[in-house]
């Protein structure tokens, strides 16, 4: 039969904060010839923990911590390992567990449990600054991208002012990588923005002609790639840097001439269906006409003309 001697407090969970103990001996894995004639005199006793022992309390009862503090106790043969929610106190007795080596057990747990609390309470404290400085990061990054403003340049002379001009709203912070402004983040990087409208088919044909970023080329950022992706434009191997120090105004100019560019082009292939399609008009409307002045009635014989 197990010991009788049990706690009667709950088992918490590891990190808690309650000291970890040992409730009862289990008698039952006690080896079968104990205090017989001819049975051992030292052996394995196991213990029940009071809760599962965190992993930094089971490696210092498994390691050196326990060793150095049991052969200062003056029990240099007795050793400890964890088993699950058992301890397993080798080389030793009941008769010495219970003349001291139980008490040395339990001053040992209660270091051990002050120490694993204390470094979790600093690591807690550690990823809690971890986590503020991220956030404040974080805030600064998402501040400084909503501040880069792409301009809307002014109409190109004799351009037609009907129709929202081609424009982006502002940087899509979200869509920023994750590690920029920090010391392992990336230099370049892709920078979203978002339109003010869907562009048409002209225009994002226009966009991706690289004739139409002759503006870019021209102020030194001619391998800025740049795509189109529904109403996103991607400004690749960029950063915020660079758009504040001048490629979101030379991003805004150039897409409002391809706005203008665009609607001109427009314009003209409308005017040109129009006229097509008046042509086509005046082609029915003569032949239907000519048609229909057609007629099939018979006429008398006339006689030849005399000579």
């Amino acid at each position: 039969m197990e010991h009788t001697t049990r706690s009667s407090t709950m088992s918490p969970s590891a990190g808690s904060g309650t000291a970890l103990g040992l409730s009862h001996i289990l008698t039952s894995l006690l080896p079968a010839t104990v205090h017989t004639t001819g049975g051992p005199q030292r052996y394995t006793v196991n213990a029940v923990f009071t809760r599962r022992p965190s992993a930094g309390e089971t490696q210092g009862l498994n390691g050196a911590e326990a060793r150095a503090w049991l052969d200062r106790a003056g029990f240099p043969t007795v050793t400890t390992k964890v088993s699950d929610r058992r301890l397993e106190i080798a080389n030793t007795s009941l008769e010495e567990l219970q003349a001291g080596l139980g008490s040395v057990l339990a001053s040992l747990l209660q270091q051990l449990s002050a120490a694993d609390l204390e470094r979790t309470n600093a690591l807690t404290a550690s990823l809690a600054g971890i986590d503020k400085d991220e956030a404040q990061r974080w805030d600064a990054v998402r501040a400084r991208a909503t501040a880069i403003r792409f301009p809307v340049a002014p109409r190109q002379p004799g351009a037609a002012l009907d129709g929202e001009p081609l424009a982006l709203t502002g940087v899509v912070a979200s869509l920023l990588p994750a590690t920029v402004g920090t010391y392992s983040g990336p230099e370049r990087y892709t920078v979203t923005a978002e339109f003010t409208r869907a562009p048409t088919h002209t225009e994002r044909a226009l966009m991706a002609d690289p004739l139409s970023w002759e503006r870019r080329d021209a102020s030194g950022y001619p391998t800025r790639a740049l795509s189109v992706r529904d109403r996103l434009l991607e400004i690749h191997d960029t950063s915020l840097e660079e758009l504040e120090d001048g490629l979101a105004e030379v991003v805004a100019h150039t897409l409002a001439e391809i706005g203008d560019t665009a609607r001109a082009e427009d314009a003209e292939r409308t005017a040109h269906a129009a006229e097509l399609a008046a042509a086509e008009r005046e082609r029915a409307r003569y032949v239907a006409d000519t048609a229909a002045a057609i007629t099939f009635d018979a006429v008398a014989d006339v006689a030849p003309a005399a000579r």
